[in-house]
């Protein structure tokens, strides 16, 4: 059965049934990667799923229940379950299904030569990048995590107040960790391109350079302890800023999660930093259009000039804190609740060349990886203590690289103590929490933990 002949019955008997109101969620999705290591597959995986969720409002109550069969026979069945779900509910919180008419932006996520891209094509251009990787420099021992992948998938929603939308996107991703040794002493780098357009994306050009930087950092070795400037690369920037994007949560402030509570309209940065969250970004690949409880994915300033001017919300924080979704609410499959999740998320860059500052630098480091972010980095307080590599500026001149040093400071601080960015921006991978874009960020003095 189609999507909207099952979601026409099931609408008529979930009337018939009682519900004040309801919405299906319809999500088909695509999985493909391989690995390869050794001329070899490591690990492949091709997968799908398709499944959906009906809610809706039963007796003053949220209920909610998933099918992964479009079968007009399970439909009985689904309604009973989601109302048995909304009679045991005992929370006071209140959901709500979005209902306002509204325009939305328009969205080319989907690319359909994309699909036709085979998978012995994919296989082929993962073992050409691990060939090239290996080729570059003799003293590549591997190229691990050598791995092509891709994606594509539809969602559908739709309600009883007519909200009736469709996203379809697709996407495209390498990467790969080179492992270089010389004088027993190894280095490992790791890069990656995600795109839809494979017409732009080399493999061959992304092993040498992931090879090259690793070399880079052969001689690599730490500093004295001590305080000094940091310029933190767009890679970097995005991973630091990736643990604490949560702190900008509607969400975490309102349980306590994040120091932000009541800082709308504070300053809580530097003039330098404006922080955007776009749902459709020109400098980015990714993004919607709607996010997962059908609320326009508008572009919003987060941080203007170092003023806090919004958090982000879905419906049940927006509603808490009396205010309208910015259009963050995402589920991260069919079955999982609805969460804040970032669109793209990034510090509006300047038209300051990295080269640029690092020249403005008399001494310093410009860090390009850090380690432990997990571990390492507290979302709720701010503090960080980071393992980290990159490379010494002296008179504004890279120098050397340099590893083995620990970068610590806290967050809010760091946001106060950014003095310039760069023109720069890049985005990282996508993760459960959105996707991150950087450009070059100088923070004027850091504690590293050294020699």
């Amino acid at each position: 059965m189609e999507f909207r002949e099952f979601r026409d019955n099931c609408f008529i008997a979930a009337a018939r049934r009682g519900f004040e109101c309801f919405e299906l969620y319809y999500a088909k999705s695509t999985d493909f990667s391989v690995r390869v290591r050794n001329g070899e597959i490591s690990e492949y995986k091709n997968a799908s799923q398709a499944g959906l969720c009906f809610r809706g409002i039963y007796k003053g109550k949220m209920g909610y229940a998933f099918t992964e069969r479009l079968d007009e026979e399970l439909i009985e069945a689904l309604l009973e379950k989601a109302a048995e779900n909304a009679r045991v509910i005992d929370s006071d919180d209140e959901e709500r299904l979005f209902r306002e008419k509204t325009k939305y932006p328009e969205a080319n996520l989907y690319n359909p030569e994309l699909d036709k891209f085979s998978e012995t094509d994919k296989i082929q251009m993962a073992l050409r990048m691990e060939k090239a990787a290996l080729e570059t420099d003799s003293r590549v021992k591997s190229a691990d995590y050598c791995t092509v992948s891709s994606g594509g998938g539809d969602v559908l929603i739709s309600n009883s107040y007519g909200l009736d939308l469709t996203h379809k996107s697709n996407l495209f991703c390498a990467y790969l960790e080179a492992h270089v040794e010389e004088n027993g002493v190894v280095k490992t780098w790791f890069d990656f391109w995600y795109g839809r357009d494979l017409a732009a994306f080399s493999p061959e050009e992304l092993a040498r350079n992931t090879v090259q930087t690793a070399l880079s950092y052969l001689p690599a070795k730490s500093l004295p302890s001590g305080e000094i400037p940091v310029l933190f690369s767009p890679c970097a920037a995005a991973d630091l800023f990736n643990a604490f994007v949560s702190v900008f949560f509607a969400e975490r402030v309102q349980k306590g999660f994040s120091l932000l509570k009541d800082k709308v309209g504070a300053e809580i940065a530097s003039a330098a930093v404006t922080i955007r969250d776009d749902g459709i970004c020109d400098r980015s690949i990714t993004g919607a259009a709607f996010d997962s409880e059908g609320v326009p994915c508008r572009r919003k300033v987060i941080i203007d000039r170092g003023v806090l001017k919004t958090l982000l919300y879905n419906l049940k924080s927006a509603d808490k804190d009396k205010t309208e979704s910015t259009g963050n609410g995402f589920k991260h499959s069919f079955r999982a609740p609805v969460e804040t999740a970032c669109t793209n998320f990034y510090i509006e860059p300047s038209d300051i060349p990295q080269e640029e500052i690092i020249s403005s630098i008399p001494r310093g480091i410009l860090i390009t990886d850090l380690a432990g972010l997990h571990s390492g980095a507290n979302a709720i307080t701010g503090d960080f203590s980071l393992s980290a590599a990159g490379r010494l500026i002296e008179d504004g001149k890279i120098v050397r690289p340099v590893e083995q040093i620990v970068v610590s400071g806290n967050f809010y601080d760091l946001l106060h103590s950014i003095t310039t960015v760069g023109n720069d921006l890049r985005f990282g991978l996508p993760g459960s929490l959105g996707i991150i874009g950087m450009p070059s960020i100088l923070v004027d003095s850091l504690k590293i933990a050294g020699e």
